[in-house]
């Protein structure tokens, strides 16, 4: 009983007329949610395009072989985001920690690491207004929606080098929750009362990856791909869904010219078509990026774009982003404070979104 109410509601929220707020974006209310980004500071500098040979990064195994060392890496995130939902408009901030990563040498050129990262996000408050009929007449409610917390990606990965071959495996475990909450209020106090209902969602799953990356003089080329199974949410330990979760195949190609200067491009396509319903979609992004620098400061700018998986309205969501970044190095390069700025827009049916994110990044190695 306590599950078809808050379903309901949800169904409300999703079809009902009125002003919607949200925590996150509001594209996380459909579908699984929103996507997270598994790119360390320096490589989203970039717009990500670094990210699939940056070891600091959670998108492949391959390029932890590069580690000599051991290695922590922290991620922090605030956004300032505005939304313009059918002519409706509201801001919001935001703040994550969206990864944290560690690698160690094993000697024989192996490395082992792991860490957790943002798999999606589940974090939405939703306020909609409408008028129902009770008794003959119609009576005003407020439905309130709120969901907070997500999919959380932890990972354990295993490289090897190879002299100019870098190969990496890596098995991840999806877990998390959400604190959902329903509640309905009516304006007619005095003869109606309001309604609410609490719960919190599990989930687990798990997948498998595969990298290599192959450093050439000036020219270095990585393919991975990566398979997870299925997410399940539990209530009160009861199974309440069970969605297919995509195949990711991804490659990217970085060009060296010169130690001073490198340009990464790549290009990803994941099957979220299969995870939910018909407004699930399969996606396909990209991003450029290039690492400058002048007279030892590194310079990073970048631009990402591509498809969304979740949204109504018979077609994908889009989103397009640039960013920018540099870095400062401590003690001798054991200690680097990564720091980036990024300007992301987001455009679906009936929505517009648009904001700014900072990001600082942190990396020691004793």
């Amino acid at each position: 009983m306590r599950a078809r109410l808050a379903v309901t509601l949800v169904l409300i929220a999703l079809t009902g007329t009125g002003v919607s707020a949200a925590q996150d974006s509001p594209l996380s209310i459909h579908g699984l949610g929103m996507p997270g980004r598994f790119e360390s500071v320096r490589a989203r500098a970039t717009g990500g395009a670094f990210a699939a040979f940056d070891p600091l990064s959670a998108l492949s195994a391959a390029p932890a072989a590069a580690v000599g060392r051991y290695t922590a890496t922290a991620a922090g995130a605030a956004s300032y985001l505005k939304d313009d939902l059918n002519g409706v408009t509201g801001t919001r901030r935001t703040g994550r920690f969206p990864l944290f990563q560690v690698l160690g040498t094993l000697g024989h050129r192996v490395v082992v690491g792991g860490g957790f990262t943002t798999y999606l996000d589940r974090s939405y408050r939703v306020l909609i207004a409408d008028t129902i009929m009770l008794d003959g007449s119609g009576q005003a409610v407020t439905d309130a929606i709120s969901s907070d917390g997500g999919v959380t990606d932890a990972r354990l990965v295993l490289a090897r080098r190879w002299g100019r071959l870098l190969v990496g495996a890596g098995f991840h475990l999806l877990t998390g929750s959400t604190r959902v909450s329903a509640v309905r209020t009516f304006t007619d106090t005095s003869t109606y009362r309001g309604v609410s209902e609490a719960d919190e969602v599990a989930y687990r799953g798990a997948g498998y990856s595969a990298s290599a990356v192959l450093i050439l003089p000036t020219v270095t080329v990585t393919g991975f791909a990566r398979t997870d199974t299925r997410l399940t949410s539990e209530v009160d330990g009861a199974e309440v869904a069970v969605n297919d979760l995509p195949r990711t195949i991804g490659g990217a190609i970085r060009l060296q010219p010169s130690p001073d200067f490198g340009f990464a491009a790549s290009l990803i396509r994941r099957s979220w078509a299969s995870a939910a319903d018909s407004n699930a979609y399969n996606t396909t992004s990209w991003s450029a990026g290039a690492d400058v620098r002048l007279a030892g400061v590194p310079l990073r700018v970048g631009a990402r774009g591509g498809d969304l998986p979740f949204g109504p309205g018979g077609r994908a969501p889009r989103e397009f982003a640039v960013a920018a970044g540099s870095g400062l190095a401590l003690s001798q390069g054991r200690a680097v404070i990564d720091f980036a700025v990024e300007r992301l827009r987001r455009t679906g049916v009936g929505l517009t979104e648009t904001g700014w994110t900072a990001l600082v990044g942190l990396t020691l190695r004793p």
